[in-house]
């Protein structure tokens, strides 16, 4: 099968359409690649209706049928609904279909730190720029984008230590302390730390893939994060800094990465204690 797929026809003009109404109002290439890839799927399993003539039951059947994860659902309904708010904002329809489609609530998943061992054990063995991967998630917290974002030009010294600039979502920017000797790693990169074959950075999806296989099975660049998580609310007890450094706009968001720490939990509960 080829990595790339082509809405249907039926969908091809509307699709391309919407793709330029969020291209025109400045959501990131990540995103509208994400929006595109949820759309085609959706007009290749409706091909034979034009976007204009599908029913809310239609769509209902249609999203019934999957079995996504909660957090797929979740984005897919979005996208679908905001498709079809477009229709109706350029009259391309009068109702939205999607308005059925019920609410996906939130999943709360449980924090998944990657070890430290495993860490080093990856690093020993890791190609240099896989290393570098590895530590600007598990040492900075950084995302898959993030990451590969990346350049010497966002290396900040402050004098009396270094803090990278972080290209985040939605083009946020946040600045978060890193280590001496990874700051230094990517200063001497004197550009883009992973430049893509055809001009800018590599994708997100290349970051994951790379670093994903230099892991074993169960552990990712998310579980790096949960890792730089877990370790800096275990320094610091401060779980709105750690949300901070995450770029997260919510702490519940935060509250899923951190697996609270045992350490000290035994003398906690020693003065608790009434006997």
């Amino acid at each position: 099968m080829p990595n790339k797929q082509y809405s249907a026809p039926l969908w091809r003009d509307a699709i391309n359409g919407y793709l330029s109404y969020l291209r025109a109002s400045g959501q990131r290439p990540e995103s509208v690649k994400t929006r595109s890839r949820q759309l085609v799927r959706l007009s290749l399993d409706l091909a034979d209706v034009r976007p204009e003539a599908v029913t809310s039951v239609a769509l209902l059947e249609w999203f019934e049928s999957k079995s996504w994860a909660v957090e797929t659902r979740r984005s897919a309904r979005d996208a679908v609904r905001l498709f079809y708010e477009w229709m109706q904002l350029t009259g391309r329809r009068e109702d939205n279909p999607a308005g059925i489609l019920p609410r996906v609530r939130r999943s709360s998943p449980s924090p998944h730190p990657c070890p430290d061992a495993v860490i080093r054990d990856a690093l020993r063995t890791a190609k240099p720029d896989v290393r570098l991967m590895i530590r600007l998630a598990a040492e900075c917290g950084l995302r898959r984008n993030e990451i590969a974002q990346t350049s010497a030009a966002d290396v900040l010294d402050g004098g009396d230590g270094y803090s990278l600039i972080v290209h985040g979502k939605g083009g946020k920017q946040r600045i978060v302390p890193m280590p001496d000797d990874l700051a230094l790693e990517v200063i001497a990169y004197d550009g883009p730390c992973f430049p893509g074959r055809f001009g800018g950075a590599v994708e997100a999806s290349y970051v994951g893939k790379r670093v994903g296989a230099a892991l074993p099975k169960g552990f990712s660049c998310h579980s790096l994060r949960h890792r730089y998580a877990t370790r800096l609310y275990a320094e610091t007890r401060d779980i709105l800094l750690v949300s901070k450094m995450l770029g997260h706009t919510k702490v519940e968001t935060t509250q899923a990465y951190v697996a609270l720490p045992s350490v000290g939990l035994q003398e906690t509960m020693r003065a608790i204690s009434v006997v």
